[in-house]
């Protein structure tokens, strides 16, 4: 309604003229004169303050989904009011790029653990905080003044972090920069240094698993299915049933009388139905089919960070201290008449693609 209200064009020929921001101060003077709603002067307001009551959780979830985060001393939000001051929201969705907020929250966990060592910014609360008489305190007389606490930060090499040290704990970095689609913040395609320092930075908080098959019956498709069949999966979660029909059966028809019935007598597991929907239920509606197997993974996270991008780790390739001791090997020794140790490759042998260097940066 409002966008054909404010449109450039309507039909007939008037168009309002588009409200302008206000300053902070306006918002404040409004809420702080509506401190007291005894006065006369607001008795018609009530209603409308009654009327914003339903309201007031969706206020509270976009003030608690803009709070400023640790890295963060202050953030300045648009906030859209209602001019009697009975409701205000906070006019702003917190767009972010993940693998950078993800690298922001992993350099707070080292620094967390810090804080919580040195008492800085952490502080016991006691609850309630107000007393059921005392009245809410003024922002502006109260807040506006207080100097914020400094942001927790994480100290980071020029040299190392090179990609990232200009930017790192910026509100929305890169804003403005080529890698972002532009203030709208919704597409972003970073080069390969910056992912590289992201992914170091972030790696107290990402997960050691890189094989698939660990998650099996315990992602999206999975959990849609046990939904859509009434189901819970062992240890996993409980949903609202998508059908609730399910209990209603034809009692002309059972599985005694129907001759295309697969009879199954021992218990089914709930896992086989949630793997397997079409086979072990009666009625599948809006399942989804789960990857049965995914290919081996034989990635291992390393610790050392000046390793090669290919080399053989000892887990999977272990290499035996022993010699082999079999009697072929021994009489071929003896007919050679020298040790493995004493052998070597002829000069002119090199090994294939020796020229192409062992790893390289994609896209150069």
């Amino acid at each position: 309604m409002n966008s054909k209200r404010y449109a450039d064009k309507r039909k007939f020929g008037y168009v309002e003229a588009p409200k302008e921001d206000m300053p902070p101060e306006h918002v404040r003077k409004i809420i702080k004169d509506h401190g007291d709603m005894s006065s006369r002067k607001f008795r018609h307001d009530k209603r409308v303050y009654l009327g914003a009551l339903k309201f007031v959780p969706h206020a509270v979830y976009k003030l608690l989904e803009n709070m400023p985060m640790p890295w963060e001393q202050v953030r300045h939000v648009k906030v859209i009011y209602h001019i009697t001051g009975a409701i205000t929201f906070v006019n702003e969705i917190p767009w972010v790029i993940e693998p950078v907020y993800i690298a922001q929250w992993g350099t707070m966990w080292i620094m967390m653990r810090r804080e919580k060592r040195d008492r800085r910014h952490f502080k016991r609360m006691r609850f309630p905080p107000f007393d059921d008489e005392e009245p809410p305190l003024d922002y502006a007389d109260n807040i506006l003044d207080v100097d914020p606490l400094e942001a927790i930060e994480l100290e980071l090499d020029e040299e190392e972090d090179s990609a990232v040290h200009q930017w790192f704990f910026d509100h929305q970095p890169l804003r403005y920069s080529n890698f972002v689609n532009g203030p709208s913040y919704k597409r972003w395609k970073l080069p390969l240094p910056i992912m590289g320092a992201l992914y170091r930075l972030a790696g107290q908080l990402l997960s050691d698993f890189g094989d698939k098959n660990y998650f099996y019956l315990f992602e999206e498709q999975a959990f849609i299915t046990a939904k859509s069949l009434n189901m819970c999966i062992p240890g996993g979660p409980k949903f609202e049933p998508l059908f609730r029909d399910m209990d209603t059966r034809d009692d002309d028809w059972n599985e005694f009388n129907d001759i295309n019935k697969l009879i199954i007598r021992s218990p089914i597991r709930t896992e086989y139905k949630v793997a397997f929907p079409y086979l072990y239920n009666n009625r599948p509606r809006k399942v989804r089919l789960s990857v049965y197997h995914y290919p081996l993974t034989m990635y291992i996270k390393t610790e050392d960070p000046d390793l090669p991008a290919y080399y053989y780790d000892p887990l999977i390739h272990p290499i035996p201290s022993y010699k082999s001791q079999r009697a072929g090997a021994r009489q071929l020794d003896e007919d050679v008449g020298h040790d493995d140790d004493e052998w070597a490759l002829p000069e002119g042998v090199e090994p294939l693609l020796a020229d192409v260097p062992l790893y390289r940066y994609a896209g150069l």
